[in-house]
């Protein structure tokens, strides 16, 4: 695993990763932006592809392209490696302990068993398949969807599970089947069509079921399990990944047979979650294949109170969106199967920006007239982060405002009470960031030098060579951070990029109080406040300068234990001569 953790490490470009979610500015070697982990004002956050690490000189965050990926998509490492082994286009050699690969198998199987049993069901089952029929859900959508049906009886699916060998207590474990008060099992889903809900990679992992009739509730989908946490899941992503790739957008539904019927009149990027509102975990996996959402929710209030969600949380993630306007009573299906592909490709490519979808959604339920429209309207205008959207719905608005014909006139109504809303959330702007991380290690300048000098390929021997020496450094935090380095480079200097050999510091807690070091030198750096190279003639200054002081802590010791006054004498003597040596 080390080695392809590593191979991961050499191939991701840190600034483009973190760019799907930073805005980020080149400074010298660095970049720079806002931190996502706080809310930064003043950009404090730095990105360093030459070490391949990032810090905030704020609150503290920091670390390399897996810790990334674990803080912002709330993964462990393992799914960290994965997600990135994806991107760097690294195959993995899975090992696992064979009874986890058992038991994971045996997981997989009964899922697979489970939607074996659903299709035939649906072959079946006349109601069903006039259900579908009347949906529109031909043969090839049928096949391609892998949609089933469960029977509407007690216990089919968990007579056939056990009849075929799985244990019943796993798979409630799955929510393929429950508990009842007397010990037995029943399914869990009955009289429902049945959708199989994969991940990214394409495995099997849930099942959602959809009432044929009348009833509550109308959608049932698996809960978290060992193999699905559905703030995770989109469903039809696995078929949607590629289109949403080449386009570098997806569209945003919010039910399966939506995500069908917009795969079915050429939108291909559909996708959406799963009996759940959009989460970050979503935004997070989106974010690695498309910088843009089209939100095409239902027309109806709780749709249009889904978008509103949607939105926040889309712009929190630093992803744009677009808004469909819906006709009145539709959605994706409905409207696939009253108007055509068409009607569906149209009410995409006419998405709206978020703050014009706002107004005119405003405009279709209220009146100019009315008071509460303008308190809303200038909500809405005060709220939004995009300028350049303002200005137009303000020349929108300002044909509808009363009692000004004058357009002229009718904008400077609004932007003054735009203004006079806006003023109290403004605030004088927050200074510029100290270059000095909260947890940076205490040194000395001369210890930072020494091992700023590593940075430096023709330096590196001679910083080693010194930080092998155990009692050279002043300070506790550079005598650990020595010991780190020394013992993690014992076979001769590190070569090649630093991003390479920094991987290769034990413990983590040293390499990460390295990349400190690294990072506020390189942020002073391009901020010009000092050289960006470690001179030579800087390193061996630095090694006189602690010399010395080394000589003067042993003189220290020395005073309280009994010495003659021959070895005082030579002690000091030593020390003159450094300190005439250090000066010269």
């Amino acid at each position: 695993m080390s080695d392809e953790v590593n191979e991961i490490r050499s191939r991701i470009d840190l600034a483009a990763l973190v760019g799907q979610r930073v805005a980020l500015k080149r400074v010298g070697k660095n970049w720079k932006g806002l931190c996502p982990f706080h809310d930064d004002r003043n950009p404090s956050f730095y990105v360093s592809p030459s070490i391949g690490r990032y810090r905030c000189f704020a609150c503290g965050a920091s670390g390399d392209a897996f810790n990334w990926v674990m803080q912002t998509q709330n993964v462990d490492f393992s799914e960290a490696v994965e997600i990135l082994a994806g991107i760097a286009g690294v195959q993995l050699q899975r090992k696992k302990r064979p009874e986890d690969r058992t038991e994971r198998q045996r997981q997989a199987m009964a899922m697979g068993a489970a939607l074996a049993f659903f299709r035939e069901e649906l072959r079946r089952s006349a109601s069903a398949k006039a259900y579908c029929e009347r949906r529109g859900l031909d043969e090839e959508t049928l096949s391609q969807w892998e949609i089933g049906y469960a029977p509407d009886v007690g216990a089919a699916l968990a007579v056939r599970l056990q009849r075929e060998g799985f244990p019943l207590a796993e798979c409630a474990e799955l929510f393929l089947v429950d508990r009842d008060a007397s010990g037995g099992y029943f399914d869990k889903f009955r009289g429902r069509l049945m959708f199989p809900i994969r991940n990214e990679r394409g495995e099997l992992v849930a099942f959602g079921g959809r009432l044929l009739g009348d009833g509550h509730p109308k959608y049932i989908n698996s809960g978290d399990t060992p193999l699905f946490r559905k703030s995770r899941v989109l469903y039809g992503f696995h078929l949607a990944r590629a289109a949403i790739q080449d386009a570098r957008r997806a569209v945003l539904v919010e039910g399966y047979l939506d995500v069908i019927a917009c795969h079915r009149a050429g939108v291909r990027e559909a996708v959406a979650s799963l009996g759940t509102s959009l989460t970050e975990e979503h935004c997070g996996l989106l974010r690695r294949w498309c910088d843009e959402v089209v939100v095409l929710y239902d027309a109806d209030e709780a749709g249009q109170k889904a978008a509103d969600r949607a939105y926040e949380v889309l712009r929190t993630a630093g992803l744009k969106a677009r808004f469909a306007l819906m006709p009145a009573g539709e959605d994706p299906d409905t409207l696939l199967r009253t108007k055509g592909p068409s009607a569906v490709e149209q009410a995409v490519r006419e998405a709206l920006p978020p703050v014009e979808y706002r107004i005119r959604r405003l405009t279709a339920r209220m009146a100019p007239s009315d008071e509460a429209f303008w308190e809303e309207a200038f909500g809405i205008l005060a709220s939004a982060d995009n300028e350049l959207e303002v200005e137009r719905q303000i020349a929108f608005l300002a044909g509808i405002y009363p009692g000004l014909r004058d357009p002229s006139a009718a904008q400077r109504a609004i932007r003054s009470q735009l203004d006079r809303l806006r003023r109290p959330q403004r605030r004088r702007s927050d200074p510029a960031p100290r270059i000095v991380a909260p947890t940076a290690p205490k040194m000395s300048a001369s210890e930072r030098t020494v091992f700023l000098a590593l940075l430096e390929p023709e330096l590196r021997g001679a910083a080693l060579e010194a930080l092998r020496d155990e009692d050279l450094m002043e300070t506790q935090a550079a005598a650990d951070l020595a010991k780190a380095l020394a013992a993690s480079f014992q076979d001769g200097p590190p070569e090649g990029a630093p991003a390479a050999w920094m991987a290769r510091i034990e413990p983590e807690e040293q390499r990460q109080a390295f990349a400190d070091l690294v990072l506020e030198h390189q942020a002073k750096a391009s901020a010009g406040q000092i050289p960006e190279t470690i001179p030579e003639a800087f390193l061996l200054d630095a090694l006189r300068k602690l010399s010395v002081a080394r000589q003067r802590r042993q003189i220290q010791q020395l005073k309280g234990q009994e010495l003659d006054d021959d070895r005082l004498r030579e002690l000091a003597e030593r020390l003159k001569r450094a300190q005439q040596r250090n000066d010269s």
